[in-house]
């Protein structure tokens, strides 16, 4: 039996042992199944828990394993602790004054401005492990496991509660500076220097506990100080003292007219009072005026006061003579408390004259005789039968008119002067024609007083303000030229439209009334009055029409015409 023998090719290889590849696989597993652990495990670890991760603290207090709403609750107890801590500032002594131990204040943090943002710190806390990058999240998780996670809460300062808090410690530390003062007790004077005081600014108060209100550790504040002097000097003390010395040292008196008040040094003590002033001397003396005349009293000031009495343009005879006149008085407690002030701490003289009010009088002498009421410029006279009850009236009105003064530029109104006639005022029954009517009424008569009185300021030259025509023609009166009244609808006003005074003097018989006007003559005066016109028969007295015209022509050679127009009814047996 043979035996074949074979011989590798001289050019071919072994196949070499083909090694296994499971470490290599297993190895990527293993890779891969880190970077998974890393990518995902936090993610997974969030998924199994959603609470504060172990180990975390927020300024040293455990929140560790805290939901949401329990971390809160944590925090908010701890913003309260924190914002009840204790805030001191102190004062110390201030120079020159007597305070007494340094002053110490304490206040809440909280109510310095300091805030405690839970919210904000929750929103740290629950971000720890939850960051969007795996690999940033892990060190948060291996913390967790380990020394954990120690956090500092969101913590501010609220500047508007700091400065408000500021401005009220401040006030509270102030020493204010000691005001010097004189005072009067009974009459003793007593005095009290000034002294400076030290003020707290509270802009930088605020400032200095800015720097430690955030501190947990924080230690007192010192609170800043400056120096605030008084607005009053030592000069102003010694000066208004003086003063007060002298005031109470002597009695002083006043007196005008029929009145003096003398007030003694107990009275001048309870008067006086001392004020301070901004500017030099800075304490001044003052009278109270009120109390002043409570001390004086009504029946002395009574004495001291005085009417002003006006100058009388008076006719006496055919002579205008003018009386003098006088100036009134009136107290005046402000002004007169001035004067026992300066009376009182003055020098010299401790009594005076009383100063007051001085009150002019309406028409002084001196302006009377301006006036030059120095010579009749026009008169006129009407007569009436004697005997009747008119000419009661016709004479009381007269005498009532008599003596008035008008000054240039001036009117008179007879009814505002007489008012209304009545029997108390004297006046009696008589004829009269009212609206067209003959009537008996109180007064009656008085229109022929206005007619004399409208001829005498007609042919002065005065102006005719106002005045009405009766409305029949009577005889005893010039025609176109008489005035009637009624009051109060019926009146005759004049005017004095000259440049000197008038005064209107009446007179009276027992048949006529006369009216003449004193003054200056200053225009000439001529009356035209034409033939009636017009004419309607009447059984009594037939109606018509006149015209009246008054020329009047001034020394400068003018010449003024005013035509007036009067028409009278005719007058039946009916009308009387």
């Amino acid at each position: 039996m043979s035996r074949v023998v074979t011989r590798p090719h001289p050019l071919h290889f072994p196949r070499p042992r083909r090694r296994s590849r499971a470490p290599l696989w297993i190895a990527a597993g293993l890779l891969l199944a880190v970077l998974l652990g890393m990518l995902l495990g936090p993610r997974v670890l969030l998924l199994v828990r959603a609470d504060v991760l172990p180990g975390t603290t927020v300024a040293g207090v455990d929140v560790g394993g805290l939901d949401g709403a329990e971390l809160r609750e944590r925090l908010a107890a701890l913003a309260a602790e924190r914002a009840d801590a204790p805030l001191t500032v102190t004062r110390g002594l201030v120079a020159g004054r007597v305070t007494g131990e340094p002053v110490e204040t304490e206040a809440p943090v909280g109510d310095a401005g300091y805030r405690f943002d839970v919210d904000a710190t929750a929103e740290r806390v629950l971000a720890l492990g939850r960051q969007p990058n795996p690999i940033d999240a892990w060190p948060d998780h291996i913390a967790a496991f380990g020394a954990g996670t120690a956090l500092e809460p969101v913590e501010y300062i609220d500047d508007e509660v700091l400065a408000a808090w500021a401005d009220e410690t401040a006030a509270q530390l102030s020493v204010e500076p000691l005001e010097g003062a004189v005072a009067l007790e009974g009459t003793e004077v007593v005095r009290s220097e000034p002294e400076p005081g030290m003020v707290v600014p509270a802009d930088t108060l605020a400032e200095h506990v800015r720097t430690v209100l955030l501190d947990p550790d924080r230690a007192p504040v010192d609170a800043p100080l400056e120096r605030s002097d008084p607005v009053t000097t030592t000069a102003d003390v010694e000066t208004a003292f003086a003063a007060a010395q002298r005031a109470v040292s002597a009695p002083v008196s006043v007196s005008r007219n029929d009145g003096t008040a003398t007030l003694a040094p107990e009275q001048l003590a309870d008067l006086l009072v001392v004020r301070r002033r901004d500017e030099p001397p800075r304490l001044v003396l003052d009278v109270d005026a009120t109390r002043l005349r409570d001390t004086i009293g009504s029946e002395t000031i009574a004495a001291f006061e005085r009417d002003p009495v006006d100058a009388e343009i008076q006719l006496v005879g055919e002579r205008v003579e003018i009386s003098e006149s006088a100036e009134g008085f009136r107290f005046d407690a402000a002004r007169a408390a001035e004067q026992v002030r300066d009376l009182a701490t003055g020098t010299t003289a401790r009594e005076g004259v009383l100063e007051g009010d001085i009150l002019q009088p309406a028409l002084s002498t001196e302006q009377a005789r301006a006036l030059e009421i120095v010579e009749p410029v026009a008169s006129f006279t009407t007569h009436f039968t004697p005997g009747q009850s008119r000419v009661t009236n016709i004479r009381l009105i007269a005498e009532k008119v008599d003596g008035v003064v008008l000054l240039p530029g001036e009117s008179f109104s007879v009814n505002d002067h007489v008012g209304e006639r009545t029997e108390d005022k004297g006046f009696v029954g008589g004829g009269a024609i009212l609206r067209g009517e003959f009537v008996e009424e109180i007064g009656g008569g008085v229109s022929q007083f206005a007619t004399t009185l409208y001829n005498a300021a007609y042919f002065g030259g005065y102006e005719l303000v106002m005045y009405q025509a009766h409305s029949y023609y009577i005889s005893r009166y010039p025609m176109g030229r008489e005035a009637t009244l009624n009051y109060p609808t019926i009146d005759l006003e004049i005017g004095n439209t000259s440049p000197y005074g008038l005064l209107i003097a009446t007179s009276s018989t027992e048949s006529s009334v006369t009216v003449t006007m004193w003054g200056k003559t200053w225009v000439d005066v001529e009356s035209i009055t034409s033939e009636p016109f017009n004419r309607v028969p009447g059984e009594v007295r037939d109606g018509f029409d006149v015209t009246d015209v008054r020329v009047l022509r001034y020394p400068d050679g003018s010449e003024e015409r005013e035509e007036r127009f009067t028409r009278y009814l005719p007058e039946d047996a009916s009308n009387g």
